[in-house]
């Protein structure tokens, strides 16, 4: 009967261990790969997940929750880098919702935390949460939907947690290739806005700006007395195979529409000049185009809080200066001041040209180079129109 007694009460302190197992309170790193649906779900997206059976509890906090109130605010404030994300509260299921709306994966990794550390996580979570509290700067690299709850834990673990080596050597824009490269028109965009800093190795655990690099770090990582960070990984969606139609923009592939431009300059340049003309309008707005990118990208490089935007070395070939020149041509005056923008002009598309995939520490988009000889025609037709001539007719016998 002894043996029978000890038998059972053993298998009561179990079960009743089991059951407290289970009901007791986790916290859990949730993980949503990268999709191709759209460019803010082309890097993944990190949250924290509470969940405490005994109280009904089952929450999931979000530091990647926008406010569009008023997109004119919106947009002056993004160019300026003032970009405030705030911690969004929601129940799991929606962020299992979520990701079944995206077609991604989505993990969840179980933290091996103690009770103390548990309960100064949910302490954080809820007290930034808070209308006071919940709004921070968002900073695309260092600052985001990801190193946010990174920074969480941390703060909850009583030493340093130790991250596994990655023998990471790419660049913060080999990486953005990677995950735009179904993206082409973004990369273009992007790497025109982003400067020599980009070109920077990324190293140690600020490659955890990525939600899925930081997944991976987190599986191998160890808490301060050795043992490991991750109790358990488990797949929470699986996604399913489906056709997904591009937009018309994706169809077009940026190196065919820059090299086509270029073609659409030239022959153009060829046209004019052989009806012994010269097309103003054209160069009104060809510079007048140019001159406006050129001057967001100074506002991006010199006035934004924006990482990574200065020095950017685009600006030696496409620059404010451009829409001045598409602003004096309302002006016949000025011929002299005219010319010398284009010198200066075909000097710094040329010093850019020779000097972009060699000296420069900066990469510059390969697709930009039929952008750079389209205004280097324009500005060498307007010094030298001779130049292109082969073979004339007088304007007067069209």
């Amino acid at each position: 009967m002894k043996h029978i007694a000890t038998i059972l009460i053993t298998l009561l302190s179990f079960l009743n261990i089991s059951a407290q197992e289970q009901n007791r309170k986790t916290i859990s790193l949730l993980t949503c790969e990268p999709s191709n649906n759209q460019i803010y779900t082309a890097w993944g997206h990190s949250a924290l997940r509470v969940c405490d059976p005994e109280n009904g509890i089952d929450m999931v906090f979000n530091y990647g929750i926008f406010s569009f109130d008023e997109i004119g605010t919106f947009i002056y404030r993004f160019v300026k880098g003032e970009t405030d994300y705030m911690l969004g509260v929601s129940t799991f299921q929606h962020s299992k919702r979520d990701a079944v709306r995206k077609n991604a994966h989505l993990y969840e990794q179980v933290l091996n935390l103690n009770d103390e550390e548990t309960e100064k996580i949910c302490d954080a979570l809820f007290e930034n949460a808070k209308p006071e509290n919940c709004y921070y700067r968002y900073n695309f690299f260092y600052d985001n939907c990801a190193t946010r709850p990174r920074v969480v834990i941390e703060k909850s673990v009583d030493g340093e947690i130790t991250y596994p080596q990655t023998g990471n050597r790419r660049t913060y824009r080999d990486i953005i290739h990677e995950m735009l490269k179904e993206m082409k028109w973004y990369t273009l965009g992007i790497d025109m806005c982003m400067g020599s800093p980009t070109d920077n190795v990324v190293e140690g655990k600020d490659i955890q700006f990525l939600p899925i690099e930081m997944m991976k770090c987190f599986e191998e990582a160890a808490k301060p007395n050795g043992e490991k960070l991750v109790k358990e990984t488990n797949l929470i969606y699986t996604p399913i195979a489906q056709e997904t139609e591009a937009d018309f923009a994706s169809k077009i592939n940026p190196a065919f529409a820059c090299w086509m431009l270029l073609v659409l300059i030239i022959v153009h340049t060829l046209f004019y000049t052989y009806i012994n003309k010269n097309d103003k309008w054209f160069d009104g707005l060809f510079f007048g185009i140019a001159g406006l990118i050129g001057f967001a990208l100074s506002l991006l490089s010199f006035f934004s809080e924006h990482p990574c935007t200065f020095p950017n070395f685009n600006l030696l070939w496409i620059n404010p200066l451009q829409l001045i020149f598409a602003i004096s041509l309302i002006s016949k005056r000025g011929e002299n001041v005219k010319n010398k923008f284009h010198q200066l002009n075909l000097g710094l598309i040329g010093i850019t040209i020779i000097t972009g995939w060699t000296i420069l520490p900066q990469e510059l988009n390969i697709n930009c180079l039929p952008l750079m000889l389209s205004l280097a025609t324009r500005s060498l037709h307007w010094l030298k129109p001779n130049f292109f001539k082969i073979g004339q007719k007088k304007a007067n016998e069209i």
